[in-house]
């Protein structure tokens, strides 16, 4: 079997088998030393460091500045960083504001992004179109319709999609798996999953052979992550 390339997943998870590249995902600036930390003791590790949406309003003043010094010591990429409005709660401005600096950082760095979005498509859409040229990007766990998926594609992302999710949403989840083209699909673990079940499901849905579509997304996730790879 190729290698398996798990382009989401996080600190503290342990490896899936059969992996040669493995993206790791600080959320918060409590994360990123860690995240460093594993990048440093494994060569597999492609590090990530971002502020996700859900913890923008506890960020410490000065989380954008301390980021980017980060980054431009280290060759981590951008991320985990997005829109999330399942919350009643959610301060929308604060995270738009958050996910536009975050972008900004990965477009003058010229890093790799990686996306969340949780019933926010359109106004991260929005966002994205206004944001002038966009570095490369990966939107994660994808669950939003068949339509968006070409939109988000047609701006040049990369779209992963939860397993579980095509196992319990049928044909939704099913039409959205078929909407992404075969060089824009990526295969994540979310440090939840074993990347080879991942992958059973997503060719069994997608009628594919395994062993293809292991070695496309490994190609997909080289050039997704090309620039900090080591």
């Amino acid at each position: 079997m190729h290698p398996l390339f798990d382009a989401h997943s996080h600190l503290g998870c342990a490896p899936s088998q059969g992996v040669g590249w493995r993206v790791i995902c600080g959320t918060r600036e409590a994360d990123w030393g860690g995240v460093l930390a594993e990048a440093a003791a494994d060569p597999g590790v492609i590090p990530m460091l971002g502020l996700h949406p859900w913890f923008v309003a506890e960020a410490a003043p000065g989380w954008e500045l301390r980021l980017e010094a980060l980054l431009r010591t280290h060759p981590a990429g951008v991320g985990e960083c997005g829109l999330d409005f399942s919350r009643q709660d959610a301060d929308r401005s604060a995270q738009a504001a958050a996910l536009r600096t975050q972008l900004g950082l990965a477009r003058d760095l010229g890093r790799p992004v990686a996306l969340h979005a949780v019933r926010a498509w359109g106004p991260l859409l929005t966002l994205l179109r206004a944001a002038g040229p966009l570095p490369k990007a990966m939107l994660h766990a994808y669950s939003g319709s068949p339509e968006t998926a070409k939109e988000l594609q047609a701006l040049g992302l990369w779209l992963s999609l939860s397993a579980a999710r095509l196992e319990t949403h049928g044909p939704a989840a099913q039409a959205s798996l078929q909407a992404v083209a075969g060089d824009r699909l990526l295969l994540e673990s979310d440090g939840q999953a074993e990347l080879t079940e991942v992958l059973a499901v997503m060719a069994r849905h997608g009628g594919e052979d395994p062993a293809v579509l292991a070695a496309r997304t490994w190609e997909n996730g080289l050039r997704c992550f090309r620039e900090v790879l080591a």
